[in-house]
């Protein structure tokens, strides 16, 4: 008998419906926090450095809990479970997908949406259904980190090579650097101008501009920008045309993505294939479990439709996965 059929099994139906309610609540609230969040932030962040009074004040007090914010509780009981490195390389990535939440918030939320799934494979159909369930929606946190992370890098190096030329332009006018990193800035839209001007307030809070300059490239993943920042401490140095080498750079960058857009229309259909035959198989199955439950139920009831529902999850991952590096060339 199909599990929607069954009177014994109402109550675990309704708790299994609160839970998908929950889950979804859950999810919503998290990306609503995660998108306003950080534009309250900086809105904050942008007025108190903007006020007349206290100034230099006030930017001693936003950098010094800047820094003691490293120092939580949660930190450091993560710092001594899974260590240093790993809680200071979660924390660059999600600096890098402009989520401004430290390690132990998003792992929080990454174990209670795995809980949600797991109540909600268990409930519905078994051990081994929650256990799928907990690891799709444990991936989800990570995966839109990733997905943020990569929006941001692009974003960014789309805008690289006119801030190539603006600061060019502006050395060879006889502005000081620091100047020029103002004025990019003021001239170039987020996310690349809203870097550049933390940089250069990092530097009027104190910091050096080798400091400055390597913690811009922590918070970006752009392997474009680590060009720049290599040139720029490599000139203070040794010392250099340094607006020549910065419009070579922003020549090669410009090329560079001139190819990497050929490519991407020479792999776009291999991705739209990957992308169907990967979303395939779970319409199919949700088309199915509204027009013909008791037909569906049976890989959710049956012992060996459980082991053949396993074995269709696993295969349409690693597939998706084949045709990703299939699809995927690095330019």
């Amino acid at each position: 008998m199909g599990i929607w059929q069954t009177g014994g099994l109402e109550i675990t139906f309704l708790l299994g419906l609160g839970g998908v309610f929950a889950g979804v609540f859950f999810l919503v609230s998290a990306l609503i926090y995660l998108a306003f969040e950080p534009a309250q932030q900086r809105r904050r962040l942008t007025q108190r450095l903007k006020g007349n009074k206290r100034d230099q004040e006030v930017r001693a007090q936003i950098f010094k809990a800047y820094q003691d914010s490293k120092e939580s509780a949660i930190l450091s009981i993560l710092e001594r479970l899974v260590g240093w490195g790993r809680v200071d390389n979660l924390q660059r990535q999600l600096l890098q997908a402009n989520i401004y939440l430290n390690p132990g918030t998003f792992l929080s939320m990454v174990g209670i949406l795995a809980c949600i799934g797991f109540l909600m494979g268990t409930t519905f159909a078994s051990f081994t259904v929650g256990l799928i369930f907990a690891a799709i929606l444990g991936i989800l946190p990570i995966g839109f980190v990733r997905w943020q992370q990569k929006r941001k890098t692009r974003a960014f190096e789309k805008a690289m090579p006119d801030a190539m030329d603006l600061l060019a332009r502006s050395l060879r006018a006889g502005h000081t650097l620091g100047t020029t990193m103002e004025l990019v800035s003021q001239e170039i839209p987020p996310p690349l101008g809203t870097e550049f001007r933390v940089t250069y307030e990092e530097q009027r809070l104190g910091l050096s501009l080798t400091q400055a300059l390597r913690r811009m490239g922590d918070r970006v993943a752009s392997q474009d920008l680590r060009y720049f920042v290599t040139a720029v401490l490599i000139q203070s140095e040794t010392g250099g045309n340094l607006a020549e080498v910065l419009e070579n750079i922003g020549a090669i960058i410009r090329d560079r993505l001139k190819l990497k857009g050929k490519v991407r229309a020479l792999t776009a259909e291999g991705r739209f294939s990957a992308m169907i035959l990967g979303l395939l198989p779970l319409l199919t199955f949700l088309v199915l479990l509204v027009m013909n439950p008791n037909y569906v139920t049976m890989l959710l009831t049956d012992p060996l439709g459980r082991k053949f529902l396993a074995v269709g999850v696993i295969s349409i991952f690693m597939g998706a996965l084949v045709m990703k590096k299939m699809v995927t060339i690095k330019v």
